[in-house]
């Protein structure tokens, strides 16, 4: 269970130099953790931050609310690329190939979302098993591959590549 607490303040704005300082934040973390319906161990964090957004712009709870979202930037694009593509393990530091290595992972996990997989590591197995269809995904935006994962001939046929 988590609780969450977040105070904010407007007070320091006038002994700050901060260019677009509206307020200062305290949001203080409380976790506790069940098993068998008895607490076996808790823990506090306390995270202190500055925001542009002043009290006549947001509320505390929306504060709250678009601070906990940067997470689901986190979670969503960072794990993928991190977990299945193994971005943070990579020894490619020569150059630019780090850069265009994540270029890269950034159009596989587009196309995968664009053909309409939920999960990018299921993606990737099914389009080596059928990678003409990820050339397709290319010249052709927007098929339902997710689907046709499941109903592979009723849903797509073979698809036609063209050459320019």
């Amino acid at each position: 269970m988590e609780t969450r607490i977040l105070t904010t303040s407007e007070m320091l704005n006038p002994y700050s130099t901060w260019p677009g300082l509206a307020q200062v934040y305290r949001l203080e973390r409380q976790f506790q953790w069940f098993r068998s319906g008895r607490c076996y161990h808790t823990s506090n964090e306390v995270e202190f931050g500055i925001t542009s957004l002043s009290r006549t712009n947001t509320t505390p709870a929306r504060l709250l609310k678009i601070r906990r979202s940067h997470w689901g930037i986190e979670t969503g694009l960072h794990y993928r690329r991190d977990f299945t593509f193994k971005e943070d393990a990579t020894r490619m530091t020569v150059g630019n190939t780090g850069k265009v290595m994540a270029s890269i992972n950034n159009l596989v996990i587009a196309l995968t979302r664009q053909a309409k997989f939920r999960n990018t590591a299921q993606a990737r197995r099914w389009f080596a098993a059928h990678l003409p269809r990820l050339f397709y995904c290319l010249h052709h935006p927007f098929p339902d591959f997710g689907k046709a994962m499941f109903h592979q001939g009723l849903v797509i046929g073979r698809p036609v590549l063209h050459t320019v």
